[in-house]
């Protein structure tokens, strides 16, 4: 079936990300390679070395920060001392 343009008997996600159809392929290979490492890292300075949202280690960097500041947060509220 390669070249198909669009098969109605494929349904929910399977319509648009498969290997069937020219539309299923192309939305597979946009997701696959959607944002990254397409920067020239030598040109970052300072925290967007570390920090960015144009590389898939910056955006892993970026993420870890969060989860850290949020995992921070949850302790620091729960032992603190309890008013009395």
């Amino acid at each position: 079936m390669a070249g198909v343009e669009d098969d109605p008997n494929l349904k929910g996600l399977k319509r648009y990300f498969n290997s069937e159809t020219n539309r299923g392929r192309a939305n597979v290979s946009e997701l696959l390679m959607a944002g990254g490492d397409s920067v020239d890292e030598s040109q970052l300075k300072g925290l967007s070395k570390y920090f960015n949202s144009a590389t898939n280690k910056g955006r892993a960097n970026t993420a870890k920060a969060t989860y850290a500041v949020f995992g921070a947060i949850i302790l620091y509220f729960t032992l603190k001392p309890k008013k009395k």
